[in-house]
């Protein structure tokens, strides 16, 4: 997955979580496409922790939930910060202090 926008990612993603394969595919998507990704996702989690409150404690519903929820939760982490990251190739040139005489 790579963002639309090239001033905001340089670089491309593959959608797995291991190594490159030849049949992964890229996507492009937009900052907006991100967002309404997270949107889905604290729905989705809000959601398993409304039935995890009803399952009964210690059994493997509540655990499987419990696993989910911290899945997703480290999942939203990662979007927002590839929605608040700061584009690659920006180079800062301002200067602290006057140059000495």
């Amino acid at each position: 997955m790579r963002l639309a926008d090239p001033t905001l990612e340089q670089s491309s993603v593959a959608l797995s979580s291991s190594s490159p394969s030849p049949e992964a595919r890229e996507t492009d998507v937009t900052p907006e496409d991100v967002r309404t990704m997270t949107q889905y996702l604290r729905k989705a989690r809000d959601r398993a922790i409304d039935i995890r409150e009803r399952s009964p404690a210690g059994s493997y519903l509540e655990s499987v939930l419990t696993r989910t929820i911290d899945s997703l939760t480290l999942e939203l982490s990662q979007l927002d910060y590839l929605l608040t990251s700061k584009p690659v190739n920006v180079v800062m040139h301002t200067r602290r202090m006057r140059p000495a005489i």
